[in-house]
């Protein structure tokens, strides 16, 4: 055996009374998981009952509450070494459910609803006749009591019009964990922010929904095909930078699911004009110039476009921040691959994640300088807080004078006083150098060349025993705000 795609034992419990179809159900169920790769146990009461062969365990209450103990204790032996355990079984007693509550890792339990006159009817085993008949007693709904759940957390009704097992199973895993039966996988729409880390997500996420037949539509330039292919019956992911409103007629239905990238807008900003200068698509102009005429006007409206995305606020949408992920991106990948309803096991998400790391493409460490690669994907340096190393004090006022709110709005400043504080810290950095002479030689050079030329023209109104005398009067000032 070996552990589920997310390496997290769970227990998932199935109870009801004999002939509620609770061993097909699990049955079904344990099928949908293998198919995708993981193997389940399921621990069947009759089953139990039979392999532990304890003659002294009978089917009286004592009896069936120890046996239900008995599978208690086995789901919570193979649950807690990262197991999905499937326990069909009566065990229809408060105090196993309570206990399974507390002990059980990743406890889901489900009551599988059938009436009374349904069951009697079916007796497939023959067990509620025989026991109108007298032949056998402690039969539970005859002349045994039981204790429904109290509070399941999920109730299967398997009273006609019957529903195949299949889909009672799917109807049990998608409430349980999430996930879709495999024909009906979910389109995936992967949005992000210019330069705000899809590098760290987009290919490993593309590797793993590969495996599972995904068409793919991995450059933003070709979102105009979206609507189209997913006419085509299969599932879809799309990495994409297009405002919200191109999604307008998917954002509401139940089978895409849509993913939110965003970073701080100020170290997009800063990752944007480094690739244009790397580029040598500048024109000569200086780094806090390309800043300033960026911010000026309105920097392609991206942080507005951005700020919609983020708005949503609805089950099939996920929002990510590039300061949260980076911090453990395997458990990120893990968590996307259980809403998209598509578990992958750790030990292929660790591997994914160092063959796209930032270290494994760049050959060195995040933070460190060196060249953007840039490629289908863009690496720079992969930190966060990089805009303090580059803004100055003016072009930060006039980011927060521009785009504050966004900071503000998407939990990155609480205030509006960083850009004032950076100002300060420019200050405080700027060396002081003191007077070593070097601008009092450059004064009297001047003033000789300045002689020299009026001497050849016409009289000068440079006075230079003025100028230096002013020189010493006041100390020269440079503004870096």
């Amino acid at each position: 055996m070996t552990e589920n795609l997310n390496n997290e034992g769970r227990v998932l419990w199935i109870t009801g009374l004999s002939g509620s179809g609770k061993s097909t159900i699990a049955a079904a169920a344990a099928g949908q998981l293998r198919a995708r790769g993981e193997r389940p146990v399921v621990l069947d009461g009759d089953a139990v009952r039979a392999a532990i062969a304890d003659s002294k365990t009978g089917h009286d209450v004592t009896s069936r509450l120890a046996n239900a103990y008995r599978i208690s204790r086995l789901a919570q032996l193979l649950a807690e070494q990262g197991q999905t355990v499937i326990v069909p079984t009566m065990s229809l007693f408060h105090e196993i459910h309570e206990w399974n509550r507390a002990h059980l890792p990743n406890y889901f339990e489900t009551w599988v609803d059938v009436d009374w006159a349904e069951l009697c009817q079916r007796d497939a085993r023959g067990l509620y006749g025989r026991a109108a008949r007298g032949e056998v007693k402690n039969v539970a709904g005859f002349d045994l009591e039981y204790d429904r759940p109290a509070q399941p957390d999920l109730v299967l009704n398997n009273n006609p019009p019957l529903r195949s097992a299949t889909e009672l199973a799917n109807e049990l895993l998608r409430s349980a964990l999430g996930l879709h039966p495999l024909s009906q996988r979910p389109h995936v729409v992967f949005y992000n922010l210019p330069n705000s880390g899809a590098s760290a997500l987009v290919p490993i996420l593309e590797e793993l929904l590969e495996t599972q037949a995904y068409a793919k539509l991995s450059s933003p330039d070709e979102t105009h095909r979206f609507s189209s292919m997913l006419k085509s019956g299969d599932p879809v992911f799309h990495w994409t930078h297009h405002p919200l409103e191109t999604f307008a007629a998917e954002l509401d239905r139940e089978d895409v699911r849509f993913i939110c990238l965003t970073r701080d807008p100020r170290d997009v900003l800063v990752s944007y004009i480094k690739d244009i200068i790397q580029a040598g698509s500048h024109e000569g102009k200086p780094e806090h110039q390309l800043f300033q005429e960026a911010i000026r006007s309105g920097f392609n409206q991206w942080f507005e476009q951005a700020h919609a995305w983020r708005a949503l606020e609805q089950p099939n949408v996920f929002q990510l921040d590039f300061t949260a992920i980076k911090t453990d991106i395997p458990a990120t990948v893990r968590q996307l691959m259980d809403f998209i309803g598509i578990p992958a096991s750790s030990a292929t998400v660790s591997a994914l994640c160092q063959k796209h790391s930032f270290e494994q493409i760049t050959g060195r460490a995040r933070g460190e300088n060196g060249h953007t690669l840039r490629g289908q994907f863009m690496y720079r340096k992969g930190i966060t807080g990089d805009w303090a190393n580059h803004f100055d004090g003016q072009t930060a006022r006039l980011f927060q004078r521009r785009f504050g709110r966004y900071l503000r709005a998407w939990g990155h400043e609480p205030t509006d006083q960083w850009a004032e504080t950076h100002v300060q810290r420019c200050r405080d950095e700027r060396p002081s150098t003191p007077f070593d002479g070097t601008l009092f030689a450059s004064m009297l050079q001047l003033e000789q060349m300045t002689v020299r030329i009026n001497g050849l023209t016409a009289p000068t109104r440079f006075n230079p025993d003025q100028q230096i005398k002013n020189l010493f009067q006041s100390k020269p000032r440079i503004d870096l705000n």
